[in-house]
């Protein structure tokens, strides 16, 4: 059998202490330039997601037309995902083109 002893509260610290109106936290926007920079791009790329993800600091774009395997991009500036997302789109385009056979004369 294991006994339970209360625990005496003698001196207690920090900011929730029993009785005590909680603490304001401040609330903080963590690299809002790329996050601006990743919501204009995907205005300006209108088949796209992009994403700015803070916590890999990398520019993330997602193919939101139809393909046959989803399509994730990822780069660590704007610049390079642009070139990335411009050459999946050119692929695409290739590839459909070969597979209707269109790009016969």
């Amino acid at each position: 059998m294991i006994r339970r002893v209360p625990i005496r509260r003698t001196s207690v610290r920090g900011r929730h202490r029993d009785g005590l109106a909680t603490a304001a936290v401040p609330h903080y926007t963590w690299d809002h330039e790329a996050r601006a920079e990743a919501a204009l791009l995907q205005i300006t790329w209108p088949g796209w997601a992009v994403l700015y993800g803070t916590g890999s600091r990398l520019f993330h774009a997602i193919a939101t037309w139809p393909t046959p395997e989803p399509l994730l991009l990822c780069d660590r500036t704007v610049e390079g995902l642009k070139a990335q997302m411009r050459e999946a789109e050119m692929t695409a385009i290739t590839r459909r083109r070969v597979l209707t056979g269109t790009d016969r004369p």
